[in-house]
């Protein structure tokens, strides 16, 4: 009953949380870095997407661009002859729709005519689009005078449609959204791509309000909504994705003449070419010295950072119209239930998990909806929110970090303090970890047990004071306690000068064998450097035997159901031990079993010692002595592994003599080499008193 109730108050926990982070994050929304966040998203999706396939080929550019400047005869503003020449040429052509974005909005005082012989060109062309922009003036009493600046009036005249300009930029100053429409005064004025689609499609349509939805009609077409009078703009590539022609090759025909190494009258083969047939043409600025180059998403796209001429930007938002693959922002109820899911989804994996295995869900989970909010923009051309849900999500798993170090830590040192006097600090740590009071029992495993037993301590202990004794031990057992944590081993007990150590309990971990013949190494190597700092005296020196034996067993809370506490026991526990004590048989330091062997035989240098029956074992075994983890000297690997091993192989095929010879090489070289010299007197005895005829090289052990 507790238990359910305990478990109601969490889930009632996450829900409140989800909700309050839900409610921070909107109120944090409107922070600058928040808002950035989000915009620079709109950016990175489109970088993902690339370009827009199949290319729009029917919309084209003709740019002033740096050529232009670099070879037309005459400086900014140009004559309004060249214009009138350009539409001229590109009706020629058989240009669909003529749409400037340059500015005619003042007379040319000293010459009227040019004036004339654009608007001329433009009655011509019939369907043309000139550009227009809404200013803002400050009056008197810092008034603000808002007015539609028109071209002059010839052109006004002309039969051409005005289009505004004006292009709103977000707050990092980068364009992503189009303005369609403007009231100003009592009348309403519509962009340069709204009023080519009119055009295009042969209606005065109106730009309307679609009360059933959050979007915008013309004609039959519903545009999303996006702030008040705008859309996004479904951009078609980076800068140049249309293409784009130079304003000097248009004018470039036979009858115009520019400076004898540039007049190639590359208009003529255009008009032969069909280039400009039923196209639609923007004219605009793009070189950089006329500051009309835009940062659009596709700013820093391929490692190349390259900014949009203003014109383009045009052409990108009617061939979005012309297409209909409008962006559609997400409506502003999907904000609030992907925020209160994820939020609520942080919370059951913070409930269920910890640590690494909780942070890498919630890693997971974030990339997950990151992928989702892509596949969104790819497949279907929304634009989830990112940056309201990931703050959500990111808010939620906080709170309940806080909660678990504040709560959970708390209740952690209080089962701690209670319990630590009692049982050993790896089990109190088990049980915090599982959320769980001790309880008896264990479970089959397969870890690594080390023994290490001192040799001749009881000699040691007859000829020193106590006072040198249990300083000389407590040194010694301090040093290779550190050494077995070190390798993430488990102290089960101290038995006098033994010690008995786990490895892979109960932390499981894979290399548990691996780890454990570490640790037995660095024991000897760190006794010999206790060595150097013991002074000389009689047995002041002492030496140390080790085994290690990997296999199954039983690991847990074991003892008494009064008192137990954690550690493992079965025949591969004994084992080990057994394998401790043959080191007095070998003369060795350290002896590992058959199966610890296949765990590292990849990663050590070992020599197989013998093929024995420890007491109380009816079925042998194959015994090696561990060499080293890392390499060996040269020599050490010739006599005490090789030719050591060409002495076994002999042995144990009864050719004697060979193996004497064998073992006696290695003696000559390594004299106190224990298992050569005890192999030497099983020779020397098998060639006194024959082996019986069912000898099979197995010994068999008399003591543990």
């Amino acid at each position: 009953m507790l238990d359910k109730k305990r478990t109601r108050e969490r889930y009632r926990a996450i829900i409140v949380v989800a909700f309050l982070s839900v409610l921070t994050a909107l109120v944090l929304q409107s922070m600058v870095l928040i808002d950035t966040f989000q915009l620079k998203t709109v950016n990175t999706l489109f970088s993902l997407r690339g370009a827009v396939t199949p290319r729009d080929t029917s919309i084209v550019i003709v740019a002033i661009d740096d050529q232009t400047l670099r070879s037309l005869p005459g400086k900014l503003p140009y004559p309004r002859s060249y214009y009138a020449r350009l539409v001229h040429n590109l009706k020629r052509a058989g240009a669909r729709m003529i749409i400037f974005d340059v500015e005619f909005t003042e007379p040319t005082h000293d010459a009227p005519e040019e004036d004339l012989l654009l608007a001329a060109a433009v009655s011509d062309m019939k369907q043309v689009v000139l550009a227009g922009k809404i200013v803002l003036d400050i009056g008197s009493r810092l008034a603000n005078n808002e007015h539609v600046l028109e071209p002059i009036q010839p052109l006004m005249r002309s039969g051409a449609v005005l289009g505004l300009v004006n292009v709103p930029e977000d707050a990092d100053g980068f364009i992503r959204r189009y303005l369609l429409f403007q009231p100003s005064g009592q009348r309403v004025y519509y962009s340069l791509a709204i009023q080519a689609t009119r055009l295009l499609r042969g209606e005065s349509m109106e730009v309307l309000p679609d009360y059933w939805s959050d979007s915008f009609v013309l004609g039959t077409t519903h545009i999303p909504k996006v702030q008040d009078n705008t859309m996004y703009i479904n951009f078609r590539g980076p800068a140049r994705t249309f293409h784009t022609y130079s304003l000097v090759s248009i004018l470039d025909d036979s009858t115009f003449a520019l400076a004898a190494d540039e007049d190639t009258d590359i208009f003529d083969q255009y008009l032969a070419w069909g280039t400009f047939r039923d196209k639609i043409v923007f004219v605009g600025a793009a070189a950089e010295e006329m500051q009309d180059n835009k940062l659009t998403p596709f700013f820093d796209y391929a490692g190349l950072k390259q900014k949009m001429p203003g014109v383009e930007l045009h052409a990108n938002a009617l061939s979005t119209l012309l297409r209909g693959d409008f962006l559609h922002p997400a409506p502003s109820w999907f904000f609030l239930v992907i925020s209160l899911i994820l939020a609520i989804c942080a919370g059951l994996v913070m409930r269920w998990m910890h640590g690494l295995r909780a942070l890498g869900l919630l890693i997971l989970m974030g990339l997950f909806y990151g992928a989702m909010v892509y596949a969104g923009f790819y497949l279907l051309n929304i634009l989830l929110p990112l940056s309201v849900p990931i703050l959500t999500f990111a808010l939620a798993s906080v709170s309940h970090l806080a909660y678990q170090i504040v709560i959970v830590q708390r209740e952690k040192v209080r089962i701690r303090q209670t319990f630590q006097q009692y049982v050993a600090p790896a089990v109190v740590e088990k049980m915090l970890d599982a959320g769980e009071l001790p309880s008896y029992g264990g479970e089959r495993k397969e870890l690594t047990v080390l023994f290490s037993d001192i040799r001749g301590f009881t000699r040691f202990s007859e000829s020193h004071e106590p006072e040198v004794v249990v300083s000389r031990l407590s040194e010694y057992l301090s040093e290779m306690v550190d050494v077995i944590f070190k390798f993430n081993g488990t102290l089960d007990k101290f038995v006098g000068d033994e010690i008995m150590a786990l490895f892979g309990a109960p932390y499981y971990f894979e290399d548990h064998a691996y780890r454990a013949c570490q640790a037995a190494l660095e024991m000897l190597q760190r006794l010999k450097e206790l060595h150097k700092t013991w002074p000389e005296e009689s047995y002041g020196h002492f030496n140390i035997g080790i085994g290690i034996n990997t296999g199954k067993m039983i690991a847990g809370n074991l003892g008494s159901r009064q008192l137990f506490d954690y550690t493992v026991i079965g025949d591969q526990v004994n084992l080990a031990s057994r394998l401790e004590g043959a080191n007095k048989e070998y003369q060795t330091s350290l002896i590992i079993s058959e199966s610890t062997y296949h765990c590292i035989k990849d990663k050590s240098f070992c020599r197989e010692l013998d093929q024995v029956k420890v007491v109380g074992k009816s079925r042998p075994i194959r015994i090696y002595e561990l060499r080293s983890m890392d390499s060996l000297p040269q020599l050490e690997q010739d006599y005490l592994i090789d030719i050591y091993t060409e002495g076994l192989c002999a042995y144990r095929e009864r050719r004697w003599a060979d193996a004497l010879i064998s073992f006696r090489r290695v003696l000559r070289y390594f004299p106190n080499d224990g298992p050569s010299r005890i192999h030497t007197i099983r020779c020397l005895n098998f060639l006194e008193v024959p082996a019986p005829s069912d000898w099979d090289g197995i010994y068999e052990m008399k003591q543990k």
